[in-house]
């Protein structure tokens, strides 16, 4: 039965420190996955940037803008036009897209829309540039992009990295626009998983958790053998008597152990304390035996019992009855002073 108990304890203890690990491995892999993407947009930035200052941009471009000072606040319009040797050209103003531009800055806004409308972004030049700065971040994860690029009639043509097999939408870092009008839009991909992440805190966690588990469990085990321990000194303070050895013939011989070492032998009219013995008379030895034979009673034996078995001739009295129960209560306090016999209605009881 307890080691029933004990087993259900564990898988209890088990069952609650795995919730408590998986919430704190959840909120520490969404803690590192947004520095990641965090880290992962600026140094794409960067790249782009560099992409940017390693061409010529000739031919100038006329746009219409919306002012942008403020960009956030700022009332957009509904479209955006540019002028070049080949006419007017207008698009359509998302304000979505426009907000997730690669910079808030006009100028350099301009810049990128003049840059790449002349020389194309090549993808895969643009990645090897990205990986380089992700490698000085610390980020060493493969990495991916697919470009969508709208021309001037509307038509959207699109390309990825060539070893971007393993793209898909949960190793999306971000999405973002470059340009006046959002005609390119960049998606970033990094072949990442939860191990590569977070493997260092969960190989420390699980340790730990462990370790935990098994400090609880071992905790649990010591409160519950304290509480089992107290429950049997209890038990163990309370008044009890055993036969210690009883034959069932002419030469029985019967002791009985009461709580703190004391001991009765019946059969010998002799009664035993820290190594100090006393003879009885055979009368309060009698009378002695009797007291505990009552177990169940509570050791309280009638005036009646008493007579019936110590003078069965009836010539029993109130007053021989108290004095044979007076002489057995002197006896045994002379061994232990904590044992008494104490009067109760119609009798005696023997209070251990």
């Amino acid at each position: 039965m307890m080691r029933t108990y004990n087993v259900i304890l564990l898988f209890i203890v088990a069952c609650i420190g795995g919730v408590v690990f998986f919430f704190a491995c959840k909120y520490t892999y969404e803690s590192k996955l947004s520095i990641l993407k965090q880290k992962a947009r600026s140094t794409f930035i960067e790249a782009v940037d560099q992409e940017v200052k390693s061409r010529n941009v000739e031919g100038p471009l006329v746009f219409t803008l919306p002012d942008m000072a403020n960009m956030k606040n700022a009332e957009l319009l509904d479209s955006v036009s540019y002028i070049d040797s080949t006419g007017i050209y207008k698009f359509k103003f998302d304000k979505e897209k426009h907000y997730n531009n690669i910079t808030t800055d006009t100028s350099i806004r301009m810049i990128h829309s003049i840059t790449f409308k002349e020389n194309p972004i090549r993808l895969d030049s643009l990645n090897i540039i990205w990986k380089k700065y992700l490698n000085e971040s610390g980020i060493s994860q493969e990495s991916a992009l697919y470009i969508s690029v709208m021309d001037r009639f509307g038509d959207v043509t699109s390309t990825s990295t060539s070893y971007s097999e393993w793209r898909k939408c949960s190793n999306l870092m971000f999405t973002i626009f470059i340009g006046y009008a959002c005609e390119i839009e960049v998606m970033a991909y990094l072949h990442y998983s939860v191990w590569n992440i977070i493997y260092v805190e969960i190989i420390l966690g699980l340790l730990i958790y462990i370790v935990c588990i098994y400090m609880i469990y071992k905790f649990s085990l010591f409160v519950q053998n304290k509480i089992v321990s107290i429950r049997k000194k209890e038990v163990i303070e309370k008044p009890i008597i055993k036969i210690v050895k009883e034959m069932n013939d002419s030469s029985s011989i019967r002791s009985y152990k009461l709580r703190g070492g004391f001991i009765f032998h019946a059969d010998q009219n002799l009664i035993e304390f820290n190594g100090q013995q006393k003879i009885l008379q055979p009368q309060p030895s009698k009378l002695l035996e009797l007291f505990l034979r009552m177990e169940e009673t509570g050791y309280v034996l009638k005036n009646s019992d008493i007579s019936e078995s110590l003078w069965s001739d009836g010539s029993a009295t109130p007053d021989r009855i108290h004095k044979a129960v007076a002489r057995l209560r002197s006896n045994i306090k002379e061994l232990d002073s904590s044992i008494d016999i104490k009067k109760c209605v119609d009798g005696y009881q023997l209070v251990l």
